[in-house]
């Protein structure tokens, strides 16, 4: 089981000593950064409505308090997509960046490495039957797998770019199976436990999301245009 240090997990010096040298550092392409900048949009604007909301009405303790929680949450969601993304190679290990500490993964542990260009979701199936103009492109991604066929490092297509997946696919694995395009029912096929639950059945994380953010949006949205004696008669207001 791969092993996780808490510590800031940013640059390559703050790699425990116990891994050893660093023999080699990747990092995302700066074209990899349109996509996840469009992943912390939703939650850059919904951190925007609440700071407004909260510098324009003022609103009471309790309030303020729910409010301050939910920015702290959509900070969060927004550093874990723009975050320095860094993984690193040394003589023994192959190691992942996270939001704190790092995932580190015995080099041989990894018995293989599978690679797709580009992973569809599940809808690009129908788009493609349907023969739909506009059909998802899908994002690059890579799993390092031991030799029970077992998941123990997947780098997420949303912040890495091709090329650098790639890259570090052949230099910690002896063998690397390359997919230049595949939908994800047909890796979970071929893979089985390489796919998510949420990217095999992704309408009702969708759904949720949506619905909780509409919820939050709407909210602000009556905090602005409701006046202030309603919401002074609900306590949310001095």
């Amino acid at each position: 089981m791969p092993a996780t240090v808490l510590s800031m997990a940013e640059h390559a010096h703050q790699v425990p000593d116990k891994y050893g040298d660093v023999t080699a550092i990747y990092h995302p392409r700066m074209n990899s950064y349109g996509r996840r900048l469009m992943a912390a949009f939703p939650p850059i604007l919904l951190a925007a409505g609440i700071i407004a909301f909260i510098l324009y009405k003022r609103p009471l303790l309790p309030f303020m308090m729910i409010l301050l929680l939910i920015l702290v949450g959509t900070f969060f969601a927004v550093y874990s997509f723009l975050k320095p993304a860094i993984v690193v190679r040394t003589n023994t290990h192959i190691l992942r960046g996270k939001m704190f500490g790092w995932q580190a993964v015995p080099l041989a542990n990894i018995e293989h490495t599978v690679f797709a260009e580009r992973l569809t979701p599940k809808k690009v199936v129908k788009q493609e039957e349907q023969g739909a103009k506009f059909i998802s492109k899908g994002v690059p991604a890579m799993w390092a797998i031991n030799d029970k066929r077992k998941r123990i490092l997947r780098l997420d297509g949303r912040i890495w770019d091709a090329k650098n997946l790639r890259t570090i696919a052949s230099d910690i694995a002896p063998q690397t199976t390359v997919y230049p395009k595949i939908n994800v029912t047909q890796m979970a096929k071929v893979w089985p436990g390489l796919v998510t639950f949420n990217e095999l059945h992704p309408g009702w994380r969708s759904a949720l999301i949506a619905v909780v953010t509409a919820i939050v949006i709407l909210a602000i949205a009556l905090g602005f245009l409701v006046p202030d004696d309603v919401l002074r008669q609900y306590h949310l207001i001095p």
